[in-house]
């Protein structure tokens, strides 16, 4: 800055302007309340079908979400503007007062332009004949410290100014339409952010290998402290590149370092242990700095984004000794943080084109026979490197990992996608997954994992490990938890006596680890899998509530008629884990519907119970359809299975007493202590209750359904099944038990009306109970041989 522009300088017109972005800001405050209070609270409770239950609301919802970003945006802009007022004001007078005490000495300042400027002394035509010997008034050491306090005055205003328009501008270019919801409170904190991305750009121009663990430590620090900031991940991703991104990754992780004589004992060092854990940090505060970059609407990230994606088929490490390839190390940094929808949406389709393209036949042996079929490029026979650490079941080298996990943590990139062409069908039945692992105690495949994470959000509207646990249904999710249901519900498919392909229950059992998922999408559906055993009718009992979406028209509609809700509760009742998951999700939701209808007896004895009745019905079914597929795969598998089965309800009841029972908008969610690593469960339930008193009741009848659930393993007929039913029948009725437990001590019930009740309940369970078990024996999927 030119010492005149500061010195002579009016900020009136800043002023004016930070005044009327002040009034601005108020005014926008008022239309983000309106907008959130009146608009949005009349769509979200509004009874709209058709397009107005999609389109209209989702348009509302666009329309206060940028209302509400204006506003921010607004505001940041107001008090980065006042805060650069403030200082250039405060430079000002620092330098006019500067110039001041030059005058007295005699002394002038000259503005000579491009930020620079001289100091020259006032020289008088009678210092020769002075007395004292002198020929000027002010030492030099006077003149350089004047000069040197200009100098840092105008250094700092110039600082102050660039920067603000630095930021400025990257704030504005956060949004191509519309508005950026990045909020700042002051210059500094904007430029600090923006100044340590260029910081750590430079660190990732450097070799890998010459990036101490001191410095890698550093680098994680500093990711971690900004990688929800927009301006820092966005100047810090385009400032560095895709290209360099990657290649500094693939070079990092290189697992060479990790390398541990095949005779040692010892395992990996110290400081082998040391460097694997800040490699670990290092992918998880990268992917998620990149994750908020990526929702920036500036042309430099548009043009990352692409590069980003064409760069997937290419070797990024063309010097090691394997090959790592594009794609490998995006989709591991996409392991954490909410990636932009648009972004995953491009970024999986070239990812699927590309596998498919690049899918191929293997041979080997003298004769070059084909030993395998259709073999993914990633899980072709050779040296891979392993590309991600802290999992046994995860190498990283199989970049649809990576990926299913960043659908997990962005519901609308994973629901549309699952929407889209064959997606589903390829991903969840076509593709053969590789066991990718990277230890020796691996049990499961993580790519199954991931792609249960990955349906869990699709399914259920929400980030399958979001806290708190949420649950957003509507038309969309419903077609993929459609798509869930009837894929793992399907019978085996025969070609004459040959078995072409494989039931629902083999390919879940096939699938090993993402049965869990299954069971957390079973229980997000409870209710309209309720309403499929009752035929999907619009008089059901199931039909009055629809869980917090419009309309019937965003419900999912199962194969009732065809029965396939039966054989997907059959598949899940084969599971340990899925097997708990929808048993207590059945017992939540029935016991919210007893609760919501519950039984009355009018002034002339009669007792009105059907819909209790219906409720514990239909519970049951339920639980005797899971009872009966558990029985048999316990049969077909002897104790071993038993006792997997007891240690998941085990693990249900520890985890259990560390539930916090939450009922919020229309959910019960279960959710476990962070340190288990567990997920939550988020379960509907009927709304129109006290929630405090809702959810009490629940968690007795909880508590009862998992005590009567637990069995002893050391009696041996347990190994057959028998006491599956015992206990399964006994706590199927649970909800029924708190419904007369209230009538028993209801002045209003009388002993010949409660035993009606008693009696209409008992008759329903039992109906239900067996009419589940004989279902899942009429038409419900086998035992599995793999257990």
């Amino acid at each position: 800055m030119d010492l005149d522009t500061l010195r002579y300088g009016s900020f009136q017109q800043l002023g004016e302007a930070i005044t009327d972005w002040q009034q601005m800001t108020k005014q926008l405050a008022d239309l983000k309340k309106d907008a959130e209070e009146n608009l949005k609270a009349k769509a979200d409770k509004a009874d709209w079908a058709g397009l107005n239950a999609t389109v209209t609301r989702e348009f509302v919802d666009k329309t206060a979400t940028e209302f509400a970003d204006a506003h921010t945006q607004a505001d940041s802009i107001t008090k980065i503007l006042s805060d650069t007022h403030g200082e250039l004001v405060s430079y000002q007078t620092q330098l006019n007062n500067a110039v001041d005490r030059c005058a007295k000495k005699h002394l002038t300042v000259v503005d000579t332009g491009d930020g620079t400027f001289v100091v020259t002394q006032n020289t008088r035509p009678d210092w020769a004949s002075d007395p004292s010997g002198k020929t000027d008034t002010t030492s030099q050491q006077d003149i350089d410290a004047l000069r040197t306090e200009i100098e840092h005055i105008l250094s700092k205003a110039t600082e102050s100014d660039s920067s603000a328009a630095k930021v400025l501008q990257l704030l504005v270019d956060q949004a191509e339409y519309g508005f950026s919801d990045a909020a700042y409170t002051d210059r500094d904190s904007a430029a600090k952010a923006v100044a340590a991305a260029d910081r750590l750009a430079k660190i990732l121009a450097r070799d890998p290998g010459d990036v101490t663990d001191t410095e890698l430590d550093e680098l994680n620090t500093t990711l971690a402290q900004y990688k929800n900031d927009p301006l820092f991940a966005e100047k810090f991703a385009t400032d560095v590149g895709p290209k360099r991104t990657m290649e500094f990754y693939a070079s990092l992780v290189d697992d060479a370092q990790f390398a541990v004589n095949p005779r040692s004992r010892e395992g990996l060092s110290d400081a082998q242990k040391e460097r694997m854990k800040l490699v670990e940090d290092f992918e998880k505060q990268l992917g998620m700095t990149l994750a908020t970059a990526s929702h920036s609407d500036s042309d430099k990230m548009q043009t990352w984004k692409s590069d980003a994606i064409n760069l997937g088929g290419q070797n990024v490490r063309p010097n090691g000794e394997n090959p790592v390839y594009g794609f490998q190390v995006m989709s591991n940094l996409m392991r954490n943080g909410e990636y932009r929808t648009d972004f995953l949406h491009d970024y999986g389709d070239h990812l699927i084109a590309y596998e498919k393209s690049h899918t191929s036949d293997e041979y080997g042996g003298l004769q070059r026979r084909v030993t395998r079929k259709d073999v993914l490029f990633w899980d072709h026979s050779g040296q891979w490197e392993q590309l991600h650490y802290g999992d046994a079941n995860d190498a990283g080298r199989d970049p649809m990992t990576g990926f299913m996990e960043a659908l997990g943590h962005n519901s609308d990139a994973s629901t549309q996608f699952f929407n889209e062409g064959d997606n589903f069908d390829y991903l969840t039945d076509k593709r053969e997954w590789p066991e990718d692992y990277a230890g020796e105690h691996a049990k499961t495949v993580a790519g199954y994992d991931s792609l249960g994470h990955a349906l869990e959000s699709a399914t259920t509207g929400a980030p399958y490990d979001a806290h708190p646990p949420t649950l957003h249904r509507d038309a969309d999710t419903a077609r993929v938890a459609e798509k869930v249901v009837a894929l793992y519900g399907r019978d085996a498919e025969y070609k004459g006596h040959d078995q072409v392909g494989l039931s629902g229950a083999q390919l879940m059992h096939k699938q090993r680890g993402i049965s869990d998922s299954l069971g957390k999408i079973g229980a997000a559906y409870i209710d309209d899998i309720d309403w499929a055993m009752d035929h999907d009718a619009d008089k059901s009992l199931y039909a009055v509530d629809n869980g917090g979406r419009s309309s019937l028209g965003e419900r999912a509609h199962f194969d009732a008629k065809g029965l396939g809700v039966t054989k997907f509760l059959s598949t899940l009742g084969q599971d340990p884990l899925a097997y708990t998951e929808v048993g207590q999700a059945q017992q939540v939701y029935s016991t919210s519907l007893v609760d919501a209808h519950p039984p009355t007896v009018d002034a002339q004895g009669h007792v009105h119970s059907v819909q209790a009745e219906t409720a514990v019905r239909t519970g049951s079914e339920v639980q005797g359809t899971l009872d009966k597929a558990r029985a048999e795969q316990i049969r077909a598998h002897g104790q071993a299975m038993d006792e997997a089965y007891n240690k998941a309800i085990d693990a249900r009841m520890d985890r259990q007493k560390m539930v916090v029972g939450a009922v919020t908008g229309g959910m019960f969610s279960l959710v476990p202590e962070a340190e288990t690593g567990l997920a939550a469960t988020v379960i509907p339930i009927v709304s129109d209750q006290t929630s405090e008193v809702t959810g009490t009741l629940i968690e007795r009848n909880l508590d009862a359904y998992t005590e009567a659930q637990h069995r002893d393993n050391s009696e041996q007929y347990h190994a057959e099944g028998n006491q599956v039913f015992e206990h399964g029948f006994k706590a199927s009725m649970q909800p029924g038990y708190s419904v007369l437990d209230r009538a028993d001590h209801d002045s209003r019930w009388t002993r010949d009306t409660y035993q009606t009740l008693s009696n209409a309940l008992i008759s329903a369970h039992q109906d239900g109970y067996s009419s589940g078990s004989q279902l899942q024996e009429d038409v419900g999927q086998l035992p599995s041989s793999e257990g």
